[in-house]
């Protein structure tokens, strides 16, 4: 009877050190896998049988996926306003670009040259090389301040192609949440912790966090809710999806609605939040300053050549640009086509007369904009330095996020990672456990033969 319980206790000691170093073997081989959890052995003492006072060996109780779940709530918040802030600090960089400012090619640069060829018209009205420069100069104006606006608007159209890919990607990952929710909670009520597709899990959890405000919540059955702006993403094995839909008052750029009911979908931070905002404010607001810009020295240009005479002395009442804003600026037609049409003079039979391509001039300095506050230049320089502010207040918060992930997830992988040294030693210590069971094994084996064999 002795010898059969200590049989026994050896054997459960070899499958428990077997199962530990298979443990171990499982933590090596993933310790490059991204996500990837490390797995403690749980191991426990067998109670001693009825009537005896020596205990049963150990029981191999499973294995437990070590992971702090505070750190990774605390990562996922972090990641929301990282994604956001990158995604606007590299959009405000590129509108920042597509000024290109301070620089010859820049809509300030070119603007001072078109006002300054109108001085130089008022010295020399009857030239013909005076009159087209002015020409040119407006039609250098019109382009520069077109391939802005179309800049600024191609920044727009790649924010909504993005924002369209990452909606499809967040679909795509409530989809697996829900799928392995599934798979999560069979495996669960068969015994099996369900460590690896966890992890997995997570792995989805922290893209997903990445690209909107979203918040989880773990159930009793080991399935994980999650929820947008207090609306379910996904729900037990059930993932509802997000639908886009092309808004006509907004450029037929996507509106996000529950593809459910057509309700709208607000998303506040992540990447989406920060393409949303990117979009519909930020480069918004620059192509509304811009187009105000270019539409005031339209009227003011027109207003103040209408009042003028061309070098025919009898031909007045012409526009010098056509267009409203920065989208379809040029220099009229008849204007570009004949330069002899430029309403230089103030005084119809003064051939010589340039005092009004002087007025022109003179709107460079006056205080049109903001209210009779400010002028051209002042207007367009408040407008590039607020881009270059907001593009360095952007960054500096999305340095800031990326060093505290960066710290977060140093921590987790403090806790969750696999330590290759650490992983030895346990191999180590259930090899030489694995070892002295065997021991134990063949000492009983040796008292058996001399029991039955030489008794």
């Amino acid at each position: 009877m002795g010898l059969s319980v200590a049989l026994n206790t050896a054997m459960r000691a070899l499958l428990a050190q077997q199962q530990a170093m298979d443990a171990v073997s499982h933590n090596v081989s993933n310790v490059n896998t991204p996500g990837y959890s490390r797995q403690r052995v749980l191991l426990s003492p067998v109670a001693a049988p009825a009537g005896s006072g020596v205990g049963g060996g150990v029981s191999f109780d499973g294995v437990q996926r070590v992971r702090d779940m505070f750190v990774d709530f605390q990562m996922r918040q972090q990641k929301q306003t990282a994604g956001e802030a990158q995604t606007r600090a590299d959009s405000l960089h590129l509108a920042e670009l597509a000024f290109s400012e301070p620089s010859d090619s820049g809509l300030r640069s070119v603007m001072s040259q078109f006002f300054n060829s109108w001085r130089d018209l008022s010295n020399t009205p009857e030239d013909g090389s005076a009159r087209s420069a002015v020409v040119q100069a407006g039609q250098t104006f019109a382009i520069t301040a077109q391939r802005l606006q179309q800049g600024l608007t191609d920044l727009r159209d790649s924010a909504d192609s993005r924002l369209q890919d990452s909606v499809a990607e967040m679909n795509n990952l409530a989809s697996q949440i829900a799928v392995l929710n599934q798979k999560i909670t069979s495996i669960r009520a068969s015994g099996d912790p369900g460590g690896d597709l966890s992890d997995q899990r997570d792995l989805a959890l922290d893209r997903l966090s990445e690209l909107a405000n979203v918040t989880y919540n773990e159930q009793t059955n080991g399935s994980v809710d999650v929820v947008l702006n207090g609306r379910s993403l996904v729900h037990g094995v059930s993932a509802y999806a997000i639908a886009l839909v092309p808004n006509a008052a907004n450029n037929n750029y996507s509106d996000l609605t529950w593809a459910g009911d057509g309700a709208t979908v607000t998303v506040a931070s992540g990447e989406i939040g920060g393409l949303l905002t990117q979009r519909d404010t930020d480069l918004t607001s620059r192509l509304v300053d811009l187009n105000t810009l270019v539409a005031q020295i339209i009227t003011d240009v027109n207003a103040a050549h209408a009042a003028g005479y061309a070098l025919d002395g009898t031909t007045t009442g012409t526009d010098f640009f056509s267009g409203t804003d920065a989208a379809d600026i040029d220099v009229d037609a008849a204007v570009a086509a004949n330069p002899g049409l430029l309403a230089a003079a103030t005084n119809a039979s003064a051939v010589g007369d340039g005092s009004n391509a002087l007025a022109v001039a003179a709107l460079q300095t006056a205080n049109t904009l903001s209210s009779g506050s400010e002028t051209y230049d002042s207007f367009y320089g408040g407008l590039v330095s607020r881009i270059g502010v907001a593009a360095k207040d952007a960054q500096s918060l999305a340095d800031a996020q990326a060093l505290t992930v960066s710290h977060l997830e140093e921590l987790r992988q403090s806790v969750a990672g696999v330590n290759v040294d650490e992983e030895m030693v346990n191999l180590v210590q259930y090899q030489r456990g694995y070892e002295a069971a065997a021991r134990i094994i063949r000492a009983v084996d040796e008292m058996l033969d001399t029991l039955i064999n030489r008794t």
